[in-house]
């Protein structure tokens, strides 16, 4: 049985409209391509990665604009170089250390680790900056927190510290 329909073939402009959506996608990929394998690209990339990785200090300038005092960028440093520090014993001499000169940080990461420090004090105010951030809705609790919690239920000597865990636990999310 033959179609009673003859076959509908395209237009010229309607095949310059396909070709023109597929080839310039290609053509833009290419392009972006090449350009990102230029030595320039790379050095920008590379230097970008190192500034906000904390491999490099801001320049003076940049510091200035964004109100960042020598102080601050120092202790930005100091943080970082102590969640760089794995081993646990050397963390918590450090931690000690650090807080002796500085305050608590924002940073929930850093916070969590100090649930695991031995001296109950700094547990206690670890655990008190985690429920404030976490009441201010500004706790981005990493994925372990939940387990370091749950051992700070277990091992605290303090029962307030281990009811405050729990509560904490409970109302993080997942």
């Amino acid at each position: 049985m033959p179609d009673d329909k003859p076959k509908r073939t395209k237009s010229w402009s309607e095949i310059d409209k396909g070709r023109d959506k597929g080839g310039s996608r290609k053509r833009d990929d290419r392009e972006r391509e090449s350009f990102q394998k230029t030595t320039g690209y790379t050095k920008y990339k590379t230097n970008l990665d190192r500034l906000f990785s904390g491999g490099v200090a801001l320049p003076d300038e940049l510091r200035e604009k964004l109100g960042e005092s020598d102080e601050e960028a120092q202790t930005v440093e100091a943080r970082k170089k102590l969640f760089a520090i794995e081993d646990t014993k050397e963390f918590n001499a450090a931690a000690t250390e650090f807080l002796k000169k500085n305050s608590l940080p924002d940073d929930a990461r850093l916070l969590d680790r100090l649930l695991s420090h031995p001296d109950e004090d700094i547990v206690e105010q670890a655990l008190g900056r985690l429920e404030a951030l976490h009441k201010a809705g500004a706790l981005k609790a990493p994925p372990a927190l939940k387990a370091r919690l749950s051992s700070v239920e277990i091992d605290s000597g303090i029962p307030s510290v281990r009811r405050r865990a729990a509560e904490l636990r409970k109302a993080l999310p997942g």
